[in-house]
């Protein structure tokens, strides 16, 4: 290992350390939390409704193909709502809310749906890579894993580029997509001299985004 030590407090923050005992400390911290969905309720039929955790834009989930955490391990389903077919002129206006989409995991009726999923189990997009052209790529969990892997990659390199004028803590920091309540705790833990987030944002060089209000 890297670091000199590696915790995991009671809230679920990894921490890492090298060169502890120096005066001046450094916090490198990313998130590795994503905003996923929780299972609110399971009708008659088998239909999963869900809540958000984290924002979330309803429109991304239409057709999308999730994995609900269960205690039994991950089962597949995919959102839906009313056909377009079906929906009113009005209807096709609106964007869907939350309560208008449902996870369908093949289940005939709600004891079979309940035999694997609880109320309460946490539910994420498919967990999927894909590369693109020109060395880019596409995958669930970027924010922020992408943040985490940089502080990561950053403490690796400064701890075995020799002597540190500093104590270097690394966190990955959970519960930042509802209310940075990681970030804070470990904070309080390392009570660092300066600290650096690494995090991700939305792109300002695609279709439809006007790039002087960004």
């Amino acid at each position: 290992s890297v670091a000199d030590t590696i915790q995991t407090d009671a809230h679920g923050n990894v921490i890492g350390v090298k060169n502890a005992g120096a005066p001046t400390r450094m916090l490198l911290a990313g998130h590795c939390d994503q905003i996923g969905l929780i299972v609110q309720y399971i009708d008659a039929d088998g239909y999963i409704s869900v809540q958000p955790i984290g924002g979330w834009d309803p429109m991304q989930l239409v057709g999308s193909r999730v994995v609900i955490w269960t205690a039994s391990g991950p089962v597949p389903g995919v959102i839906a709502r009313k056909p377009i077919h079906l929906l009113t002129d009005e209807e096709r206006k609106v964007v869907p809310k939350m309560k208008d989409l449902w996870i369908d995991i093949g289940a005939p009726d709600k004891a079979d749906a309940e035999s694997v999923v609880r109320v309460g189990d946490c539910v994420t997009f498919e967990l999927k890579f894909q590369p693109l052209r020109n060395n880019r790529a596409c995958s669930v969990a970027m924010d922020d894993k992408i943040g985490l892997w940089v502080v990561l990659e950053a403490f690796r390199r400064a701890a075995q580029a020799g002597p540190l004028p500093c104590a270097l803590y690394v966190a990955s920091t959970v519960q930042e997509e509802i209310g940075l309540r990681g970030a804070q705790t470990s904070s309080y833990a390392v009570d660092p001299t300066v600290a650096i987030a690494v995090d991700v944002t939305h792109a300002t060089d695609c279709p439809t985004i006007d790039k002087k209000s960004e």
